[in-house]
């Protein structure tokens, strides 16, 4: 009886922290610019100056827009016009050793300027096109994606 009380509690107490590491914000829109927006499951936001931004979210852009996206690590994400990406993956606990960033660029055009994730572990940080993976192993770069015809 015991051992299935001290089950039940570990369990009460673990779940949560699971639970809650994908709550926390990964980082927040630092500039906008015309109709920016965030999909968070099957919900559209707009997007506004201090927005905070989640794993698994979209960000989308209209024409003549921009965003630009400071994550936890000090990355720099860039959006332009008619944009939008997932971010599909983001960790960043490096008392832990673990780093990554895996985003899907859909279409449009992006800058990336790389925080510390980047730098620690640059193999973990992916950016995914259509046609190709952009493996991160500089510190910059910028990226063109047409949309899907």
């Amino acid at each position: 009886m015991k051992r299935i009380f001290m089950l039940c509690l570990a369990i009460l107490i673990f779940l949560p922290g699971v639970a809650m590491a994908d709550e926390m914000p990964i980082g927040k829109t630092k500039t906008t610019k015309g109709e920016a927006f965030m999909i968070r499951g099957a919900k559209e936001m707009p997007l506004t100056i201090g927005d905070k931004i989640f794993q698994k979210d979209t960000i989308r852009t209209g024409a003549n827009s921009s965003v630009g996206i400071l994550f936890e690590d000090n990355t720099i994400l860039s959006l332009g016009p008619n944009s939008e990406i997932v971010i599909d993956e983001y960790v960043f606990a490096p008392e832990k050793g673990l780093l990554s960033m895996i985003a899907r660029m859909v279409r449009g055009t992006a800058s990336y300027l790389s925080g510390l994730i980047g730098r620690l572990a640059p193999e973990s940080v992916k950016f995914l096109t259509p046609d190709a993976t952009v493996g991160i192993r500089g510190t910059q770069f910028l990226v063109k994606v047409d949309g899907c015809k």
